[in-house]
């Protein structure tokens, strides 16, 4: 029986556990959870998945890189395993599920592996296109795994579909958020009906976000004679410079927002503070890791109805939840928000509490590292 609570020494004499860590180097959640593991203990060897990772900001303390000179699609599955043979893992953690030929025949037998699925690794949607092949790769790459883990249960799902045989190896390890750096704003008076509804969207302009459905039906809201003052934050999306263009064309509500562009998380939290209520109108979210800091800085949240968003976003508790890309709803949910400050201040404190209950940035860590440490020791043990 396997000994999960043997100290790392007892396995490992005079070092930590190696942990191969292949993720998008220039991620900020990469960067996080490399952090959070390092200090927990464990040797990270952070790998990139491209050549150009290695030309990203360093990695955070006690992570260490291996370069990837040249990732060419003849040498892909040669680059990746010289890099992660020249860590020496004990396991390898793909933060992502790179589901390509490459990375599997890179992928030494020898090596435990976990693997986290994101939403933007599977086929959430039978409505976007997936072949065959892409299928089989996905599939073959899930089973290579020993343990894998998801972000909410509708995503865990998704994953147990594509072989009978997945569901028995899967935990769900929500992202978490460390509410001793995102906490409610100290004795801001409660806002009135009738005052300015201070709004933030801290997304990108990528369709899928929503971002020009909101600032439709801010001009809704404010039609009624309800002022606004729009935050908006993240990168440039794909949507072509619409977003751009709709304020351009608009300027009565472009003089109420506000656009701070690229932030790091830990810049964050001081922006979360300044809202009435935050807004997650995405077409798809996997958790919904925004939704999630605004709650625990005491900020109601509305979201659309999609995946994993509901396990933070109970309508009419700690927010509200509307439709997928509709307007008159969304304007509607936003007017209720502005006309019922008291609903909004009381669901804003139980999102917090929900947060602090079943999403602590701590807790995730813990679980993980415990997962990593028991695929680690079944090798050792084997």
């Amino acid at each position: 029986m396997l000994d999960v609570d043997r100290p790392d020494s007892a396995i490992f004499p005079g070092r930590p556990l190696r942990v191969a860590m292949i993720a998008f180097s220039p991620n900020h959640h990469t960067f996080r959870w490399a952090r959070a593991l390092s200090d927990a203990g464990l040797d990270i060897r952070l790998i990139g998945v491209s050549a150009a990772d290695a030309d990203s900001p360093h990695p955070p303390h006690g992570a260490k890189r291996h370069r990837l000179h040249s990732i060419p699609v003849v040498s892909a599955a040669w680059g990746w395993h010289a890099a992660i043979a020249a860590a020496n893992p004990d396991v390898v953690y793909m933060q992502w599920l790179f589901a390509r030929p490459a990375m599997l025949l890179a992928l030494n037998p020898r090596w435990p592996m976990i693997a986290t699925v994101m939403g933007s690794d599977v086929r959430q949607d039978l409505a976007l296109p997936e072949t065959m092949l892409e299928r089989v790769w996905r599939t073959t790459l899930l089973l290579r795994a020993q343990h894998i883990t998801t972000v909410a249960a509708p995503l865990a799902q998704v994953v147990a579909g594509y072989h009978v045989d997945l569901g028995g190896r899967m935990s769900i390890v929500p992202f978490g958020v460390d509410t001793t750096q995102f906490f409610p704003a100290v004795d801001r008076p409660m806002r009135q009906p009738r005052e300015v509804l201070v709004i933030g969207h801290f997304k990108s302009d990528d369709v899928t976000y929503g971002r020009m459905e909101l600032l439709q039906a801010s001009m809704v809201v404010m039609a009624t004679g309800q002022k606004v003052q729009l935050h908006l934050a993240g990168r440039r999306g794909n949507d072509g410079g619409a977003v751009t263009a709709y304020l351009a064309s608009h300027p009565e509500l472009a003089a109420h927002v506000i656009d701070h562009g690229s932030r790091e998380v830990d810049m964050m939290p001081p922006l979360y503070r300044k809202l009435d209520v935050y807004v997650m109108n995405s077409m798809q979210e996997s958790f919904g890791v925004a939704a999630a800091e605004a709650l625990a800085t005491g900020v109601p949240v509305i979201a659309s109805d999609v995946g994993g968003v509901r396990s933070l976003v109970r309508s009419g508790d700690t927010g509200l939840l509307v439709p997928t890309a509709d307007v008159p709803a969304l304007a509607e949910a936003l007017l209720e928000i502005a006309q019922y400050p008291a609903f909004a201040y009381s669901a804003g404190q139980r999102g917090r509490a929900r947060v602090q209950a079943k999403f602590e940035w701590q807790t995730t860590v813990d679980t993980m590292v415990k997962l990593i440490r028991q695929a680690a020791r079944r090798k050792a043990d084997h």
